[in-house]
């Protein structure tokens, strides 16, 4: 279960990783923490701080583990959309 403050993207292959081979002794290396950072800049920039991080999620029976990137909103966010009427 997600709590009210967070949000997740997931994906098994994203596209700007595809292409990039992780040397074997580097293993547990993630590549989609880039994507985190952009996301992280594109929900500061629209006026929304949170907190962005890219995991690893092992998925049974899958070949490789899917990418969640984790938003975790700043507790003035949901103050925010508090205020606002609910239609």
């Amino acid at each position: 279960m997600q709590a009210e403050d967070e949000y997740m993207i997931s994906d098994f292959d994203l596209f700007v990783t595809k292409y990039i081979s992780v040397p074997k002794d580097m293993g547990q290396l993630n590549c989609a923490a880039f994507i985190a950072g952009i996301v992280k800049g594109a929900l500061d920039g629209a006026g929304f701080p949170a907190r962005v991080t890219a995991h690893f999620v092992a998925v049974k029976g899958a070949p490789k583990p899917k990418t969640t990137i984790l938003m975790k909103f700043d507790s003035s966010v949901l103050l925010r959309e508090q205020r606002l009427p609910t239609i």
